[in-house]
């Protein structure tokens, strides 16, 4: 890869709250920026030349990440009544995430020698796709939960905007 791309890829890799990724679900958009708190410490470890060791501890926050928010997620659905198989989809798309970052964090304990800017490239590309098309469907929710608040704001745990 030359230079100039391989700059321009770890420029797109720090990710700015942007209303676009926002739901109006409060508590769910209160999750989404601490997850981009948690990519945006991933790629500033490899800014700082830290990449390597920063692997070793992201694909376990990932994961306790993915079962707190994912949860969170698959509650409001079923509490909103959302249809069966919207839920299914959701659920799917969970699942395939966590056997993804569970294959990479496997791969990676086994001494497979991964590129930090590559895994944070895959992990940010999906969660910004998921935030920006599953996730929209918090949007209708939230127009029905008085803007979010309804659904459980106070439950942010320990992943609230910083």
């Amino acid at each position: 890869m030359n230079e100039a791309i391989a700059d321009l890829t770890e420029e797109r890799m720090y990710i700015e709250w942007d209303e676009k990724f926002a739901t109006g679900m409060e508590i769910v958009d209160t999750q989404h920026r601490g997850l981009i708190h948690i990519l945006n410490g991933l790629y500033q470890s490899i800014g700082e030349g830290r990449g390597e060791a920063a692997l070793h501890g992201i694909f376990g926050e990932l994961q306790r990440y993915a079962d707190y928010h994912f949860d969170t997620e698959e509650r409001l659905l079923k509490k909103q009544a959302v249809a069966p198989r919207h839920q299914a989809e959701h659920v799917i798309r969970h699942v395939a995430y966590r056997h993804r970052v569970a294959d990479l964090r496997a791969r990676h304990d086994e001494g497979e020698q991964l590129i930090p800017i590559q895994v944070l490239a895959f992990i940010s590309d999906w969660w910004l796709e998921h935030i920006q098309t599953c996730d929209r469907i918090f949007e209708t929710l939230a127009e029905g939960a008085e803007g979010g608040k309804a659904a459980g704001a106070a439950e942010n745990g320990p992943w609230q905007a910083r």
